[in-house]
């Protein structure tokens, strides 16, 4: 089925940091959206009087289903587990200022031919025990936790195409943030009241169609209360840059950076506003400098492929570092290993 290639880069970039210096750069957003490659989701299902579909496995389903039916005549229930793999790579303990899952309808389905049906208002859960996407049957189903649990919106009178867009379960995230990375399970979407006729189907990250796959967008801070430094009075401070509605400054650069992660390597383009010595910087999210690349300072754009070393892919997270005389620019990274 899926397997994770763990030497292989990738880029779950967001959002552009702008920043007087890398020790300030604290807060990010990131976008998860995974494809059938990287993507962790299934259902589970069972059907009473058919054992089989209790030790069947549906991995590669296109579709999640949470519903209670009837099947031949026969009662069934089904329930959808989701994991995003790269939540791994966040620091345990990190806050997470924000977190919203959207989730896409599907146009028809084989699976329930009435699409999203009935009284079908769902749970959001956090899951407690291990699963693989691959082998996991509702007789192997992973436990749940109704802490911090989400209500996922019922359809109402529509049953196809129907989207829940930005579902707020920030606590519930946090939850899974403030767990070991080897103890975080994701999430299971179950009816509320698991009774004939009710179904809620959504996409999985097994569609066709990638912009119905489910997305994951967090916001994240890494500067803890513990880490936070207390302020103390400095002597002479720099007169401040004052940004025009452009958000350039006179006597500086604001370079736009953009990175493409492939294996052992990060493509950066980037643009410069003036001339002058330019390096580019990667350093860890305490703030240590991991690696240092002299680059070209010519005003405009430019393209450069840094070779990560090893003690660059010895880390999960990242910050690229922009720097051309007052003009700082950070950029946040997640590196698969």
């Amino acid at each position: 089925m899926k397997k994770l290639n763990q030497t292989t880069l990738l880029c779950m970039l967001a959002m552009l940091i702008s920043a007087t210096g890398y020790s300030q750069v604290t807060q990010t957003e990131m976008t998860f959206q995974p494809d059938a490659c990287r993507g962790i989701d299934t259902r589970v299902q069972t059907v009473n009087g058919s054992p089989a579909y209790a030790n069947t496995n549906y991995g590669s389903t296109d579709q999640l289903v949470s519903a209670a039916w009837t099947f031949s005549g026969q009662v069934g229930y089904l329930r959808s587990l989701i994991d995003f793999a790269d939540l791994q790579y966040i620091p345990q303990g990190t806050t997470v200022s924000y977190a919203y899952l959207s989730l896409y309808g599907v146009p028809s389905s084989s699976a329930i031919s009435l699409g999203s049906y009935g009284a079908n208002a769902c749970y959001v859960q956090r899951i407690t025990s291990p699963w693989a996407e691959n082998t996991v049957t509702w007789n192997t189903q992973p436990s749940t936790t109704t802490t911090n649990q989400v209500t996922l919106p019922g359809s109402g009178s529509v049953q196809w195409n129907y989207h829940v867009i930005d579902l707020n379960i920030t606590a519930l995230l946090q939850d899974i943030i403030n767990l070991p990375p080897a103890q975080r399970y994701g999430f299971c979407i179950r009816l509320q009241t698991e009774s004939y006729y009710r179904s809620m189907l959504f996409a999985s990250s097994d569609n066709a169609d990638a912009t119905r796959r489910p997305k994951l967008r967090i916001g994240l801070n890494y500067c803890s209360s513990a880490t936070a430094r207390t302020f103390t009075p400095q002597g002479d401070v720099p007169a401040s840059d004052i940004p025009d509605v452009a958000g350039k400054v006179q006597n500086a650069n604001s370079p736009l950076v953009r990175t493409s992660l492939q294996s052992g390597t990060m493509k950066v383009d980037y643009e410069l506003n003036n001339e002058g010595k330019t390096v580019l910087q990667i350093v860890t999210v305490n703030g240590a400098i991991l690696q240092t690349i002299n680059v070209d300072g010519s005003k405009g754009k430019h393209t450069t492929t840094i070779p990560l070393d090893s003690e660059v892919l010895k880390n999960r997270m990242a910050i690229l570092v922009v720097k051309q005389g007052n003009g700082v620019t950070s950029h946040p990274f997640i590196i698969s290993q």
